[in-house]
């Protein structure tokens, strides 16, 4: 595999799950293989009821009726960049950075991703 595009997928898998998953994605990639993927940051949802942080990572998100988001969630979020490095290791960072989608109407709050771009 050359190429893997993983966006806004991975931070629905537990945490071990994730772990595994990264390394499986770098096991399988042919030798200067790039991984684009984006995670969603901790400010997302920051509207929604968010439960606290599972055994295996993952947070509950109560969304608000009539919303985009009106049943549960679980989502693992990401605290920082520095999180986003250490959660792709061990790919080689190329690129890191986060972006924000249009959100005319703020009904959940931020919707914040962090992207990061790799390499094996």
């Amino acid at each position: 595999m050359d190429l893997i595009l993983a966006n806004q997928s991975l931070y629905y898998l537990p945490f071990e799950s994730f772990k595994q998953t990264v390394q499986e994605l770098y096991d399988i990639c042919n030798e200067g293989a790039i991984i684009f993927a984006t995670m969603m940051s901790d400010k997302g949802y920051s509207q929604a009821i968010r439960g606290e942080i599972m055994e295996n990572g993952l947070r509950e998100v109560k969304g608000h009726p009539g919303g985009r988001l009106s049943g549960s969630s679980f989502i693992r979020f990401t605290k920082d960049i520095e999180e986003l490095k250490e959660d792709f290791k061990p790919f080689k960072p190329l690129f890191w950075g986060d972006y924000e989608l249009i959100n005319l109407y703020n009904f959940e709050g931020s919707v914040q991703h962090f992207i990061y771009i790799g390499q094996k």
